[in-house]
């Protein structure tokens, strides 16, 4: 597969392979073209998965599936859960891209920076502090998860499906900083405007 410099504005995104787009199978053709039309660049993410287009396009389909809000666990939720496990891992990826989403989402810079930053001290409820906690708890010390932790969710008004889309999104999340970060994934510089 022909390869082009794997950099944007002089930067090197990845490690790996960054494939030609005009070698790209038409799925990852589409999903670029609707990142340019919904966001006006296509993340780095993308460029750095897409010369394993298979496994990009399937990744995608379950992340917007898991991403994709409902009456209970919102879209903003879900990415707060987002920014709340990349802050453990410490991905910068991750942080400055949904950290940039959450921003967008909420129409509050400043509240979107706190729970990014530290969400404990972003002033949210008991209910969001608790989902978030359990991200975290199930991200640093996954051992010590147990059912009392999804009694407490189920308590505070989650339902049984919200407790698990929870935990599904901490794992995918794990999942994607662990990528970024063994990738060497930098996010576009972009996002670091968005939301502002």
């Amino acid at each position: 597969m022909k390869e082009q410099s794997p950099t944007t504005v002089g930067e090197r995104i990845s490690w790996f392979p960054i494939a030609s787009e005009d070698q790209l199978p038409s799925g990852v053709r589409a999903l670029f073209a609707r990142a340019m039309e919904k966001i006006g660049f296509i993340p780095n993410v993308f460029r750095a998965y897409a010369w394993r287009p298979d496994r990009l396009l399937k990744w995608r389909a379950h992340f917007d599936d898991l991403m994709h809000g409902s009456d209970t666990l919102s879209a903003t939720e879900r990415e707060m859960i987002a920014v709340a496990v990349s802050m453990a891992n410490g991905c910068l990826y991750c942080l400055t891209s949904h950290g940039a989403a959450l921003r967008a989402r909420l129409g509050d810079a400043v509240l979107g920076d706190r729970i990014t930053l530290d969400y404990r001290r972003a002033d949210l409820d008991a209910r969001q502090t608790a989902m978030l906690d359990y991200a975290v708890k199930l991200t640093k010390t996954p051992v010590e998860c147990d059912e009392a932790d999804v009694q407490k969710l189920l308590a505070l008004g989650f339902t049984t499906e919200d407790v698990w889309d929870i935990v599904e999104i901490t794992a995918m999340f794990n999942f994607t900083n662990r990528l970024a970060f063994g990738t060497g994934m930098l996010p576009n510089r972009e996002y670091h405007a968005m939301g502002r």
